[in-house]
Order: structure tokens, then C-alpha cells, then sequence
């Protein structure tokens, strides 16, 4: 008796694992091409907290958040491996106190397909317009990797890297550069 119990504990835990498994196995998911789509994400970039003191408690993580972006993308999905979009964003740097609102155009090219995932490169550029007149308005660039989950929904995931370049005359050297991480969705 008490082995079948043991048994039976055992294939309820195993139950749920088998049927995930099986449903995957029948989804086959794709890229939708011809087809226009959003997508929206929230990315931060990372930096060095200066008052942080190896000896010293209470001062802080050694790495720090150092800006957020947030970006609305709407495009087309030309084939499997491209699309183009349009792209507005709001982007925080919190150690400068920059505000930016950056609009670009983007290309996007999907280096491996398969079944459930697409990973792709994108590289883009525009204008940055700055709310403040503390510093002028500038150029944009981005050139990022990134994971889109493809699902058997219209809703997909996507987790990307990015390293985005900000013209500001006046500014260090004229550029603010950052790497970013970023987790976002895309809506077929």
C-alpha cells in the first residue's frame, strides 16, 4: 500500500512535466511573415557606484543601475530572416540626470531560425530630442543581439543586449555610450 502511494506522489509530480513535454512537441511555432508587428521593452544599462569602498559597509552594491529605456517599436516582418520598424523610446540616465526621447528607424536580420526561437542582430539609427536645454538635441545610434521565444500566440518574449551611442555636443567627448539589458515582448 505504501509503495503504490509513493508511486502514485511520484507520477502526479512527473504529470505535469510530461504534459508540458508532449504540448511542446505538437506546438510548432513560427515567425509570421508579411505581416506588421509591436513590440515593447524595458532596458537598463549598469555602472560602477563610486562611493562604493571595499572596507566600508552600508555604501551600496559595487554595480548599480545607471539608466533605463523604455521603446515602443512598430514594424513589418518582411520574410523569416527581415523586418524593418519604426521606434520611439524614453530614455533616463540617472548619474547625468539625462532625459531623452529617441526616434529611429531599425533593420533587423534573423541569423538562426528554428522552431521556437529566432536570434537576431539590429542595428539602427535617428535623432534624440532632449526635453531640457541643458544639452542639444543629437543623433542616435544602436546596434543590438538579441532572443525572441517564438510561441504558437501572437504574444512572443525577447531578451536582447544592446549598445547604444547618444550625439550630445558639449557632453564627454560628444558621445554617451552604454551596453544595455533588456527583456521585452513582441506582438504579431
Amino acid at each position: 500500500m505504501l509503495v503504490g502511494i509513493q508511486t502514485l506522489t511520484t507520477m502526479n509530480k512527473l504529470l505535469p512535466l510530461i504534459i508540458f513535454a508532449f504540448l511542446g512537441f505538437i506546438v510548432q511555432a513560427q515567425i509570421k511573415t508579411k505581416s506588421p508587428f509591436i513590440t515593447g521593452s524595458i532596458n537598463t544599462t549598469f555602472g560602477i557606484n563610486e562611493q562604493y569602498k571595499l572596507s566600508d559597509e552600508g555604501n551600496g552594491p559595487f554595480i548599480v543601475p545607471a539608466a533605463i529605456l523604455l521603446r515602443t517599436e512598430f514594424g513589418y516582418q518582411f520574410d523569416e530572416r527581415w523586418a524593418t520598424s519604426i521606434n520611439f523610446g524614453y530614455d533616463h540616465h540617472f548619474r547625468y540626470a539625462i532625459n531623452a526621447i529617441p526616434y529611429y528607424g531599425s533593420l533587423k536580420y534573423n541569423f538562426i531560425v528554428k522552431s521556437s526561437s529566432a536570434y537576431f542582430i539590429e542595428t539602427s539609427f535617428g535623432q534624440m530630442w532632449r526635453p531640457s536645454s541643458k544639452f542639444s538635441n543629437g543623433n542616435y545610434y544602436k546596434i543590438g543581439l538579441g532572443l525572441l521565444s517564438l510561441s504558437s500566440s501572437r504574444w512572443n518574449g525577447m531578451l536582447r543586449i544592446d549598445f547604444h551611442r547618444k550625439k550630445i555636443a558639449d557632453f564627454k567627448d560628444g558621445n554617451l555610450d552604454s551596453v544595455s539589458l533588456g527583456i521585452g515582448f513582441s506582438f504579431f
